[in-house]
């Protein structure tokens, strides 16, 4: 916008603007003069961030616990067209306060008409988002936010459930599926298609001669279903709970693990991805614990893995409930 008000101020120059040109040269030179002052203002306060027991000190305001209603790593939604394959942006640092409690800057619009306000975007920061949400959780308690108000109210990072003490050691939800079995009718099945085929080509084939004019086809298909099947018999659906945290293994995929001290709730509800009304385990993790995963979706800022519809594992909801409440301790998120 500078650069186009100066190359229409000489081309003005040029072809003889009379008065106006003195008086947009005034008023040009105003506003450079007092975006100069703003910036000189800044350089002498640089940005500064300090968590500690008082509360949180910037370069321009000091906010004590006492003030702070909430504070929350607040994550924005990724943006783009491929935006699931993309590493997702570090949240903001956001804070509520008290009723009464103002800072020197300008206030969100939040729904539900408490005072919000950002205080840095995390990208800016050279530590790591990890190391901000230590600092929190060390000293906000449980003004630190670390799941959305409507699916638990905050309590301290430093609340542990009874993981280690939860007699009768780890849980395991294998997929029921029958994927060994059907391995082996799917192999039983391209044998036959192919020997038909072998058989009919010889001149020796006894029966449908369209049934051997198929074999090559057939066999091919069901060669990949037997591997399909194979592989969902070594790898199938797998839900692990025990006293080192979560684990979920979609079938034929790699496992994931929440160990317990990187989740800050666990609940079992309805996925806010999908339209489906069924039982899900959805993760709440810790924010910064995992920097380089995809959360399934976000609810007020916080990023949420929704792990696996309960009615795919045996028992279903029934029977993962009460060993995830047994576990989760504090963390579970009465739901269901």
């Amino acid at each position: 916008m500078t650069a186009a008000a100066l190359v229409w101020l000489l081309v003005a120059l040029r072809g003889g603007g009379g008065v106006q040109v003195p008086l947009i040269l005034m008023f040009l030179t105003l506003v450079a003069t007092f975006r100069g002052w703003q910036d000189l203002r800044k350089a002498d306060r640089p940005f500064r961030l300090r968590i500690d027991g008082f509360g949180i000190t910037l370069h321009d305001a000091e906010v004590a616990w006492e003030q702070i209603d909430a504070v929350s790593l607040w994550h924005l939604p990724s943006t783009g067209e491929d935006s699931e394959n993309l590493t997702p942006p570090k949240p903001r640092l956001t804070l509520w306060t008290v009723s009464g409690v103002t800072l020197p800057r300008k206030a969100e619009r939040t729904w539900d008409g408490r005072s919000r306000y950002t205080l840095l975007d995390c990208e800016d920061l050279d530590q790591s988002v990890a190391e901000m949400s230590k600092a929190l959780a060390a000293n906000a308690g449980d003004r630190f936010e670390t799941a959305p108000r409507a699916v638990r109210p905050p309590i301290p990072v430093s609340v542990s459930g009874p993981e280690l003490s939860v007699p009768g050691g780890e849980r395991v939800f294998v997929d029921a599926q029958r994927s060994g079995t059907w391995a082996l009718i799917w192999a039983v099945a391209a044998v036959i298609f192919a020997y038909s085929f072998w058989e009919l080509i010889n001149g020796d084939f006894m029966g449908a001669e369209v049934f051997g004019a198929f074999g090559p086809l057939g066999a091919m298909g069901c060669s990949y279903l037997t591997f399909r099947s194979y592989r969902r018999w070594r790898k199938p659906l797998r839900l692990r709970i025990g006293p080192t945290g979560i684990s979920m293994r979609e079938v034929t995929e790699d496992e994931q693990h929440f160990p317990w001290p990187e989740i800050a709730t666990v609940m079992v509800g309805a996925s806010e991805a999908t339209s489906d009304k069924r039982p899900w385990l959805v993760v709440w993790p810790l924010p910064g614990t995992r920097p380089g995963a995809n959360p399934t979706y976000l609810v007020d800022g916080h990023q949420a893995f929704a792990l696996v519809r309960l009615d795919r594992l045996p028992g279903g909801a029934e029977a993962v409930v009460p060993v995830l409440r047994a576990y989760a301790g504090e963390r579970y998120a009465e739901t269901v």
